[in-house]
């Protein structure tokens, strides 16, 4: 990465095969549903990066005047479920639901709580990124004392951070294959 292509909001997973999908297929899916529906949405499950905390970590970089991206990085192991099926509805506060457009495919555990990013502009890059200039964004704020590679890791897969370069960190670098810019609603709770 070059000093212009420094990102000061961003929020990070791990991905790969899931649910008998490829991982080539599940981008094709979301390239597909960003051309039709003009973004794309991107499920997942576990207690990190709940659509408060992701849309927190929004808000905070809209008064600072910048745009979080979400970066992929992959992982070769698959993840298949039991329990699979179609989400179809999606929520903003998990009270009021509405219908998920018929373009947009998610598929998971169904019993699990589940939550999806919208994003668009899904496009493949080879980025080399140093975790240990980010602070992870806990809450409402940014976590100065925990450098992101300290907090993503082991099965921890998903974390926003904040570009906060830390002098006496050692150095931490992932691949990033993939990007995308978050959009309007950015997190969603849905089922």
């Amino acid at each position: 990465m070059s000093t212009n292509d420094i990102y000061s909001h961003i929020l990070v997973m791990k991905t790969g095969p899931y649910c008998n999908f490829s991982l080539e297929e599940i981008i094709r899916i979301k390239q597909s549903e960003d051309a039709k529906i003009g973004k794309f949405f991107w499920g997942y499950s576990g207690v990190f990066c709940r659509p408060n905390a992701v849309n927190s970590f929004v808000t905070h970089a809209q008064i600072q005047g910048d745009y979080p991206v979400v970066m992929f990085s992959t992982t070769p192991s698959a993840y298949n479920t039991p329990d699979g099926g179609r989400f179809t509805h999606f929520s903003f506060d998990n009270n009021y639901w509405y219908s998920l457009p018929e373009e947009v495919l998610l598929v998971g555990n169904k019993k699990a709580p589940h939550f999806a990013i919208t994003a668009h502009n899904l496009r493949e890059v080879n980025i080399r990124l140093d975790l240990s200039n980010y602070c992870t964004f806990i809450g409402a704020l940014p976590y100065p004392n925990k450098q992101l590679c300290e907090y993503l890791k082991y099965r921890v897969d998903k974390a926003c951070g904040y570009y906060l370069p830390n002098k006496s960190a050692s150095e931490c670098t992932i691949t990033i294959n993939y990007i995308g810019e978050l959009v309007d609603p950015y997190c969603v709770y849905i089922k």
